[in-house]
């Protein structure tokens, strides 16, 4: 996102407070519609002359097209970079590494580990990466999943208010000022009342599959989203009051147990 009105731009449209992201840095956001639902959820990084909104690839073109209906008289300019090179890195020590090797590019500070991660927004040179591990994408995911952290598409969608993803400390603003859909956000603030939370479960003692829904009393309490069978946790939004770390939930496929 380029042109002199981006920050004032992104700031009316998503729910974190982008006039306080300093250059170089990053944070997350979701982009709601006027009902507070999640249109996207993105990290946004503020680059010297641009706002660059990082995100897994699912209806990336419609989110776009969500912003641009928007920009009328504002020089802002949207582009979409699809399959755009990067690398995750996260680690012991990658802090020391990045300070020694100082790859070319962004490098974007993330979330998605308990401990440092970055994207390096380039092709990394092979010299200065041999010494590092190379991760297949089921490792990467199950470190993912096994620290909460969800993707666009696989554990959010546009059915889910902001608030069930459980992320309002990191992506969420009480008190920037208006947006498009802050009045609901606002209003789910002040009652508390989402009926679904993401979190993490052990599904050690059941099967289930993503997109499963499993019933307690024969009601829904489990909606089961991104699983690592590695580790056998999965994301899943569970029902309000029981979403509680260490509550097991005798569901009718077997037994749940939130972490």
């Amino acid at each position: 996102m380029q042109g002199a009105d981006r920050v004032s731009f992104l700031q009316n449209f998503c729910t974190n407070d982008i006039k306080k992201l300093e250059p170089n840095a990053s944070l997350e956001a979701f982009i709601p519609n006027v009902k507070g639902k999640c249109l996207g959820y993105v990290t946004v990084f503020n680059a010297a002359d641009a706002l660059l909104l990082i995100t897994a690839n699912h209806n990336t073109e419609d989110l776009v097209a969500h912003l641009e209906r928007y920009v009328i008289t504002e020089d802002v300019e949207i582009s979409l970079s699809l399959g755009s090179p990067n690398t995750l890195l996260t680690g012991d020590g990658i802090e020391e590494w990045l300070q020694q090797h100082r790859p070319e590019g962004f490098v974007i500070a993330n979330h998605w580990f308990s401990q440092s991660s970055y994207w390096i927004i380039t092709d990394p040179d092979e010299e200065k990466t041999h010494s590092l591990q190379l991760l297949d994408d089921a490792s990467v995911h199950a470190a993912r999943i096994s620290n909460g952290t969800p993707l666009y598409g696989a554990d959010i969608t546009e059915d889910n208010f902001a608030q069930e993803v459980n992320r309002d400390s990191l992506a969420i603003s009480f008190t920037k000022g208006c947006y498009l859909g802050q009045e609901p956000i606002a209003r789910i603030d002040a009652l508390g009342n989402v009926h679904w939370h993401l979190a993490r479960v052990d599904i050690s003692n059941v099967e289930v599959t993503s997109g499963q829904v499993l019933n307690y009393e024969n009601k829904p309490a489990i909606k089961v989203r991104s699983i690592s069978k590695e580790t056998r946790i999965a994301l899943a939004y569970v029902r309000r009051k029981q979403n509680v770390p260490g509550e097991s939930i005798q569901t009718d496929s077997g037994e749940v147990r939130v972490l």
